[in-house]
């Protein structure tokens, strides 16, 4: 763009309305006496000035190197560490600016360019401040995908912050809207007309100039295309560039050799008749036994011995450190540390590698809206086993009841449905584990044949409080080389540690019962990811942050075999210990694991089946959304009795997350028993009755059928 007449006084009236002109002036002046140059006089700093102004390209660099260093300096909270950066990655610093300085330029479209410049200016700040937030309570960064976790994030916030915090966000938010308002009215609007061409001109230039940068950056590796470990590589390519990878890059790229030959060469292999050479644990069909599957996901699980300079006054896990010598186990590999519970249960359930996808995705948020996906459910299906998921934890959270059956489960059990009378919870809200081995009873018991079970427990969810405020069974001691590189964080860490001692009890009383049930049972415990502290893989023994551990537990002897696997391995090798190989991904997995191209014909399968023209199924995808049943026993309503001051409703499996309806209206109801409610209501003849459970969000989950009341 020319200097015309469009951009004159630009810098003048952007750094008048911030009042950091004269603080400009003083700072030039201050580094001019420091070097001994005073020659340059007060005019000529002010003709420097508008000569930024009249040309936009600098003006914007100039910004995005500003907003570039303020994002970089919320998110590695040190002067000292954005000057590091800067130094090691320069020309990776220089990019970033470069795509913020892009963004920005949109603000010479308008006539209100210093709002414009002002309030895009704060859209970057306040995702540099969003981020900042996001890891203090978790180790991963913030990602695009996270703005489609709105609810839940919502749902969970009582148990991070406390209400002053809360208070304080509220304030924070209403100021910033205040803060925009007043710009707008106070910020000068342009009278001079807009040369659209020059502008055109100069923002394709930009974006030209950031698109070839980045191309450019790809192929020389100073840039990466995909993220392995999201944590890192947001401190090695810069929070720009790393946001706008997660906002447009979704799903899974096309594979280069993608064709329908090549898919079908591949099918044909997983296909072919199983033989011990590719099986080589193969069972023979007369010695097949088909157990009952009972996967449970630990939430934030860990040996905390694995973490150096701190000890126990006892083992916190003496159950999984028996168990894990006596069974199957090794370290399971996962996607995510401190966050993302849905994600390594993704990878579980179906069997697909998540680094395929966008970097920070969530499926569950995007493709798992629109298709089904092949899973542990649809394959044992064939086996006439029935599929069920049970979670201590709201039935919408990661909008799961909308998703399980897009991943073929038949019935869902969350918090909403568990026996009141044996909920406990933490100090910070999360139901504790111990109401899992009682529902899991109920789900074993309420089949007539085998049972594949997803068990997903919340218990040793964050946040870790450091006051003391439940019962400790173990304490914990830190050395000074612990103390000195986290601070206080041995508190927080002891909550923590005991949490695990209350979840390893529970597995105890769990595997008690399953090793009396009289049916073949396979139970396959792991933690999801690692806890959301400040923790650097120099702290573990392991050196791995996306290490958890899995054990198979079973109580019909089956062979020891601890081995190393990836969460997207686990289902099909737990199912290959029991002779199964149902599922194209299973079979995958269990005969192709250790070939040379394991990953490239991973991808192919994913792609096809999830965005490609599913030549795995002939073209036409073979599942069907499942009919969700939730609750492990039906909820119904049996009678009613109405005396002077209240009435009673009587049924069956009611719980305190049951709501009343009358006639389509909600009823303030009181939870008595799991045989009654009751109400202040008065009942005519013709009034319809419904009971519907729903959580904190009152987004109804199921309902019992209409009773309609009438007098005797």
């Amino acid at each position: 763009m020319s200097r015309g007449s469009n951009t004159p006084q630009l810098a003048a009236e952007y750094l008048t309305l911030l009042n950091l002109g004269k603080h400009l002036e003083m700072f030039i002046v201050v580094l001019e006496h420091g070097s001994g140059r005073g020659s340059m006089k007060r005019e000529k700093q002010k003709h420097l000035l508008q000569r930024i102004g009249e040309n936009p390209y600098v003006f914007c660099m100039i910004l995005g190197i500003l907003l570039n260093t303020g994002v970089e300096l919320l998110s590695r909270k040190s002067f000292w560490n954005v000057f590091y950066y800067f130094m090691d990655r320069p020309l990776i610093f220089l990019y970033n600016s470069l795509v913020i300085a892009f963004t920005v330029s949109f603000a010479l479209i308008t006539r209100r360019r210093v709002f414009a410049f002002s309030l895009l200016s704060i859209v970057w700040l306040v995702l540099g401040v969003i981020n900042s937030i996001i890891l203090v309570f978790r180790t991963t960064p913030f990602t695009a995908s996270d703005m489609l976790l709105l609810e839940s994030a919502y749902a969970v916030m009582g148990s991070y912050m406390d209400k002053m915090q809360m208070v304080l966000l509220a304030v924070g938010a209403v100021l910033l809207f205040v803060l925009i308002v007043v710009v707008f009215r106070k910020a000068p609007k342009r009278v001079e007309r807009i040369s659209y061409r020059n502008v055109a001109f100069y923002i394709g230039g930009l974006f030209l100039l950031t698109d070839f940068a980045t191309r450019a950056g790809i192929q020389t590796g100073l840039l990466a295309d995909s993220f392995g470990n999201i944590g890192n590589a947001y401190m090695e390519y810069g929070f720009p560039y790393c946001f706008g990878n997660s906002l447009l890059n979704t799903g899974i790229d096309k594979p280069v050799d993608y064709s329908s030959q090549i898919v079908d060469k591949l099918v044909q292999e997983v296909q072919q008749p199983i033989q011990h050479s590719s099986y080589p644990n193969l069972i023979k069909e007369e010695d097949k036994v088909l157990p009952n599957f009972i996967f449970l996901q630990l939430e934030s699980f860990f040996d905390p011995t694995y973490l150096k300079g701190v000890s126990f006054s006892e083992n916190p896990l003496p159950n999984f450190s028996a168990m894990r010598e006596k069974y199957s186990s090794g370290y399971l590999n996962v996607p995510s540390v401190g966050a993302g519970t849905a994600n390594t249960e993704f990878e579980v359930i179906t069997g697909m590698n998540l680094d395929f996808f966008g970097p920070g995705e969530y499926p569950y948020k995007t493709i798992l809206k629109e298709t089904t996906c092949e899973s542990i459910a649809y394959n044992l299906r064939e086996e006439g086993y029935y599929s069920r998921v049970l979670h201590n934890n709201d039935g919408t959270f990661y909008e799961r009841n909308q998703i399980f059956p897009m991943l073929g489960f038949d019935g869902f059990t969350s918090l909403e449905y568990m026996d009141a009378d044996f909920l406990e919870y933490t100090c910070v809200g999360w139901a504790k584990d111990r109401i899992l081995t009682g529902e899991i009873k109920k789900a074993l018991k309420s089949t007539a044949g085998k049972d594949v079970l997803y068990v997903i427990s919340v218990q040793g969810h964050g946040s870790y409080p450091a006051e003391k405020s439940e019962p400790l069974w173990i304490q914990v001691e830190a050395d000074s080389n612990f103390s000195e590189a986290h601070g206080d964080e041995r508190a927080r860490l002891e909550y923590y540690v005991n949490q695990l001692y209350e979840m390893d009890q529970f597995l105890g009383e769990l595997t008690k019962f399953l090793s009396d049930f009289p049916e073949p049972s396979i139970l396959v415990m792991y933690g999801d990811h690692l806890p959301g502290f400040d923790w650097k893989e120099e702290d573990l023994i392991n050196g791995d942050l996306f290490q958890t551990e899995y054990i198979i537990w079973d109580n019909y002897n089956l062979p020891k075999k601890d081995k190393n696997l990836e969460a997207y391995q686990l289902s099909s090798y737990v199912m290959g210990q029991a002779g199964l190989y149902n599922g194209i991904l299973t079979k995958y997995h269990q005969a192709f694991a250790e070939k040379e191209n394991y990953q490239e014909g991973l991808k192919l399968l994913q792609y096809d089946m999830l965005y490609g023209d599913r030549e795995v199924y002939n073209g036409e995808m073979p599942y069907q959304p499942s009919k969700l049943v939730m609750g492990t026993e039906p909820i119904t309503v049996s009678g009613v009795i109405v005396e002077e001051e209240a009435v009673r409703i009587l049924g069956s499996h009611f719980t305190n997350y049951s709501h009343v309806q009358i006639n389509g209206n909600e009823i303030e109801a009181e939870y008595i028993s799991s045989q009654e409610l009751k109400i202040g209501k008065e009942l005519k003849d013709g009034d319809q009755i419904i009971v519907y459970q729903a959580g904190k969000d009152a987004v109804s989950l199921s309902h019992t059928e209409e009773y309609i009341y009438y007098t005797r």
